[in-house]
């Protein structure tokens, strides 16, 4: 065999090798998002279930959160939270990114909850922040707001807020004493932006800051 066609053997081999690693990388990507996917599912289905006890009846306040799927204590979860931040940069309507935000809010507080059910209270205090900062950033959007929206949308927030106090409100009491600081704070800057949802909807002049 002439030195070429040991160099013409070598790229061939070199070639099939690396095909199948990308195949093996690809594989490996498809389990895991079947894997974590089934995870999701499971664990929603255990909140349902567990939601027959007295003591996961929460809800007082006439407003679903919406179900934050893979959670912070999740590898993937880095992903999700790459593609949120790809998605709300593409969102230009104001009105789309304060509903982008108050999303972002309502699964933040419910994954608060669960991860306080699998008794991640550090994680917890992390992910209530970052929940509440979502709504500090609702309130920014109504700020830029050249017209003032609509009652309904007021409302929605307001319930919105309301809710996530309460919900917190139940977590303080269950966690240790040094956790509970945290969750208060939270609660605080949730009334304070409850507070300022309330002075941009009973403003008469909306556009004149």
């Amino acid at each position: 065999m002439s030195n070429r066609d040991v160099d013409t053997f070598i790229v061939l081999d070199y070639t099939q090798n690396v095909r199948k690693l990308n195949l093996f990388i690809l594989v490996f990507v498809v389990f895991s998002l079947f894997f974590a996917i089934s995870a999701e599912a499971k664990e929603q289905n255990s909140m349902e279930t567990e939601s027959a006890d007295p003591k996961m009846e929460i809800a007082k306040i006439d407003y679903d959160l919406a179900f934050p799927g893979i959670l912070p204590d999740n590898p993937l979860y880095k992903l999700k939270v790459l593609r949120d931040k790809i998605s709300i940069v593409l969102i230009s309507d104001q009105y789309k990114r304060i509903e982008f935000y108050l999303l972002q809010a309502d699964k933040g507080i419910l994954a608060t909850a669960m991860l306080i059910d699998k008794n991640k209270v550090a994680l917890a205090e992390q992910t209530a922040l970052k929940a509440e900062h979502n709504m500090t950033l609702v309130t920014y959007e109504l700020k830029k707001m050249s017209e003032k929206p609509n009652d309904d949308l007021f409302n929605k927030l307001k319930t919105a807020s309301r809710k996530h106090q309460e919900v917190l409100g139940t977590l303080i009491e269950r966690v240790p004493a040094q956790n509970q600081k945290t969750f208060i704070i939270v609660v605080n800057f949730s009334k304070t932006n409850l507070q300022t949802i309330e002075k941009l909807q009973n403003k008469k002049y909306y556009n004149k800051q």
